[in-house]
């Protein structure tokens, strides 16, 4: 099997994983009812929504711009932009490929050892795992009836987050991340440098871990904690301003946005373009919780969903569009 025929099948799992989740929560939704309404719909709140969410993307390039730094790479600040923006261009395609595709393009146009620049991405990922786990902790301390709620009408649910917790499944996930790293190491160490394949691979590691330890070398740590804080401020904003637009989402609080903001990030995570299907579902039943009717509430996700790819897609086009023409004579 070729490669572009695996990567023909790899699309298509992603898009039909997405489609059926999406046929399964909205199988019995009224679409001409929703269409039929969106006039009443405050649209000057969504082009806030843009707005912040620009703000956030601008933040996230310079954030990464100064783990490159850090590591002795100098990129021009368009380029990293647009090469974000591509990289959320290609997840709603392939979940997780825009992690790669931004590295891609930084590391063409700007002359960057592509490992090296790999392995800050890495790094910024981990800051954003951190900053998740550390708000769906604030989520969970101030929202703990609601989530005990949420998973009562959830059972299914309730049971996985049980099993994967469970102790079997812990030892199991420490015992073969130990053993991964510890053949990580040895490799990094040259230890099967006989080999070519991995002679090779060791390089990769070596110049990957110096990518990730960038971190350390960051020259303004308390900016480079204050754009992480402002990125994820942003995205909570995108999601919260969204309310006022809506007629009865008003009287919703912040606190009850943070939980729909955890619920819809965790949905995110699915194997589906740009979380759709399982992001409806989170964003669905943690409005539920707050009184929110089921239709109005799938009305809500769709329409924020929509509204939010869309901005990425066009983005991503611009991008695509334009930075081979801004390095056209380099």
């Amino acid at each position: 099997m070729n490669k572009t025929v695996k990567n023909i099948l790899k699309i298509s799992f992603f898009v039909v994983t997405g489609a059926f989740l999406f046929y399964l929560v909205y199988k019995d939704f009224n679409f001409k009812e929703l269409f039929s309404g969106l006039n009443n719909l405050n649209w000057w709140w969504f082009l806030l929504m843009f707005a912040i969410g620009l703000l956030s993307h601008v933040s996230r390039t310079m954030r990464w711009q100064m783990l490159l730094e850090s590591n002795g790479e100098k990129t021009r600040f368009l380029n990293t932009f647009f090469a974000v923006m591509n990289g959320y261009f290609a997840n709603i395609a392939v979940p997780r490929l825009g992690e790669v595709t931004r590295c891609a393009v930084v590391s063409k146009y700007d002359k960057v050892n592509f490992s090296k620049v790999l392995g800050t991405m890495v790094t910024e990922r981990i800051i954003d795992v951190i900053m998740l786990l550390l708000i769906t902790i604030l989520a969970v301390i101030l929202q703990s009836a609601e989530i005990n709620t949420f998973l009562e009408n959830n059972p299914d649910l309730g049971k996985n987050l049980k099993f994967l917790t469970s102790l079997p499944v812990i030892l199991g996930v420490i015992t073969i991340g130990i053993f991964s790293v510890v053949f990580v190491v040895r490799i990094a160490k040259g230890k099967y440098n006989h080999i070519k394949v991995f002679q090779k691979l060791s390089d990769f590691v070596n110049n990957f871990w110096t990518g990730v330890i960038s971190l350390k070398k960051v020259k303004r740590p308390l900016l480079f904690i204050l754009h992480s804080i402002f990125i994820w401020t942003m995205y909570f904003l995108m999601l919260y301003v969204c309310f006022f637009a809506f007629e009865g989402f008003e009287n919703l609080n912040p606190v009850s946005a943070l939980m729909l903001f955890v619920a819809g990030s965790f949905g995110m995570v699915a194997p589906a373009p740009n979380g759709i299907g399982a992001y409806h579902f989170m964003i669905i039943q943690a409005l539920m919780i707050y009184g929110i009717s089921q239709n109005d509430a799938a009305g809500f996700a769709f329409i924020v969903h929509s509204l939010q790819t869309a901005g990425l897609i066009i983005m991503g086009l611009v991008s695509f569009i334009f930075i081979p023409i801004i390095n056209k004579n380099r």
